[in-house]
């Protein structure tokens, strides 16, 4: 491997590949999980496997593009922008999706919208961290109390030691913090649906588990991992090694779960399971997601989509709610038991869903990239938020 000297404002094209990857998981395991809730067996398989790393993985990449000068701003001006590019975004999409459920009917599970009511009770969970209009918004409340907790531990993480006694550091802090944030979540219970328990605040508890493998990203990246010219055959072998480390241990994390209507990793429930087996797997799938990044062709589509992964989150929404339910249920009627088809099926609909979302990305990110993840650009309708 070469190492390369970047500069922090360089993008890894192979990164953003990487979270294209990423987000097709997003759309592909949310269409599953529709087919696993209407009984089907093969689907419940693939809906284990994509969760058992998926959502970790976006942590993992989270703390690999973090950048170092941040830390050097004061506490209110790195609050303020953080506000601004997760909790703005956050916002504007939960409006803009209670709009849509006024105009459109949809399935936001036990809320009947639209009506008073409805509206009462979504608000109501929504200020309690369960953002019921748009539920894959959920990920930029907890992005932000990780990014949080970065600020003031790796600020005295990073104090008087050199870049190798800080990778030991980091190298400690990882078990420290995943420990921490996993007995944290299997005894204190802080999101329990099924027993109307909601002690939620920004995913605080379940960002200290999670800010294990922002950690292990941040790793990454001081080690340069796949950052240069790398055999092609060593990418390769590494893919399927990981791969087959995730098939073979997904189905052996059987637990304790939090969220036993799944009985499956759901890091929005702080469900993890198996304390070895959880780590083990959803590292070896976030590693897989590398090399497969590493590997494939730089397609301009592709690492643009990539570069937008903030308002893909969001648009997720629009097939959560309104689309993947009547599609799931046609092709549970017709091919149920059938695992290539459901497969086929998941993949149809993941690479459909992406390409429409392709106008909406490009508008949003064109006439109002202030409020969806970008608040230092000017745009055409709205002046920066905050300084560049």
């Amino acid at each position: 491997m070469i190492a390369l000297s970047l500069t922090e404002h360089e993008r890894i094209q192979y990164i953003d590949v990487a979270r294209c990857y990423a987000m097709a998981m997003v759309f592909f395991g949310h269409f599953v999980e529709r087919l696993m809730l209407l009984d089907d067996p093969f689907a419940a398989t693939l809906y284990r496997f994509i969760y058992a790393f998926h959502m970790v993985l976006f942590f993992v990449l989270s703390g690999f593009i973090a950048k170092p000068r941040d830390l050097a701003l004061g506490a209110w001006p790195y609050f303020k922008y953080r506000c601004v590019a997760r909790l703005l975004p956050f916002v504007f999409f939960t409006l803009l999706f209670m709009g849509l459920a006024a105009i459109f009917p949809g399935d936001f599970f036990n809320l009947k919208l639209p009506s008073l009511a409805g509206y009462r009770d979504g608000l109501a969970l929504t200020a309690r961290g369960i953002p019921m209009f748009c539920v894959p918004s959920w990920f930029l409340l907890m992005l932000f109390s990780v990014e949080m907790i970065h600020y003031f531990f790796f600020r005295m993480l990073g104090r008087g030691a050199g870049a190798a006694g800080t990778d030991l550091k980091i190298l400690a802090a990882i078990p420290a913090f995943y420990i921490a944030g996993y007995f944290l979540n299997l005894y204190g219970d802080f999101l329990n649906l099924p027993k109307q328990r909601t002690f939620n605040v920004l995913f605080v508890h379940e960002a200290v588990t999670m800010y294990a493998f922002y950690l292990t990203g941040l790793y990454f990246r001081r080690r340069k991992l796949l950052i240069g010219e790398t055999p092609a055959g060593l990418v390769a072998l590494g893919a399927a090694m990981t791969l087959l480390i995730v098939l073979l241990t997904f189905n052996l994390n059987q637990g304790p779960f939090n969220f036993n209507y799944h009985n499956a990793v759901v890091i929005l429930m702080s469900s993890h399971g198996h304390i070895v087996w959880f780590p083990l797997t959803a590292l070896a799938g976030s590693l897989f997601v590398f090399f497969l990044g590493k590997i494939t062709p730089a397609r301009k589509t592709i690492v643009w989509m990539g570069q937008h992964t903030l308002i893909l989150m969001c648009l997720n929404g629009v097939f959560y709610h309104y689309i993947n339910p009547g599609i799931a249920r046609w092709v549970f009627a017709h091919y149920t038991g059938r695992p290539g088809m459901i497969f086929l099926a998941g993949l149809i609909v993941t690479v459909v869903s992406l390409g429409l979302c392709i106008p909406f990305v490009y508008l949003l990110n064109r006439y109002l990239p202030q409020l969806t993840g970008k608040p230092k650009i000017d745009g055409p309708w709205l002046k920066a938020l905050v300084a560049p």
